[in-house]
């Protein structure tokens, strides 16, 4: 089983909805990958913010077991594919020595939000209301369903 890594910043709401989100279409498609994710400046072992949990749990997805990892304590060589859910994020993932070809940005679809800016990475919610976390799980639903068009 191959190996998908989201990446955001704190892995508190993006990276976490992201493969949460990644499973559940995999799962259903039955694809050969299953996604973690992790944080650039993830601290302690901290639990997904509440409206991550909520926005998710809105369409059946739990995020309630899980805990923030920081990417650069777990081992690189277990994945097949990075995936930042910015730009800097995979800059990051590049400085610390993965290969460009195992990276990739989880830009939003086109049929969400400004279909002219496909170039924008997923908008963190980070200490917004509620409808900006299901705004954000909605870029991501779109945007994992045109990654998984590309596995």
């Amino acid at each position: 089983m191959k190996k998908i890594l989201f990446v955001c910043t704190g892995n508190t709401c993006r990276s976490p909805m992201a493969a949460v989100i990644f499973n559940s279409f995999a799962a259903q498609k039955g694809l050969d990958y299953v996604a973690e994710s992790a944080g650039v400046a993830a601290i302690g072992d901290r639990p997904a913010s509440d409206n991550a949990i909520k926005a998710v749990a809105e369409i059946g997805l739990d995020l309630s077991a899980h805990r923030t990892r920081f990417l650069p304590s777990l081992n690189l060589n277990d994945y097949d594919l990075f995936i930042g859910l910015n730009d800097e994020h995979v800059e990051i993932m590049r400085s610390m020595g993965i290969p460009d070809d195992m990276l990739r940005v989880l830009h939003r679809a086109p049929n969400v939000d400004d279909i002219y800016d496909l170039r924008q990475g997923i908008v963190d919610p980070y200490g917004g209301d509620i409808n900006a976390y299901r705004k954000c799980r909605d870029e991501i639903t779109g945007a994992v369903k045109l990654l998984i068009t590309t596995l």
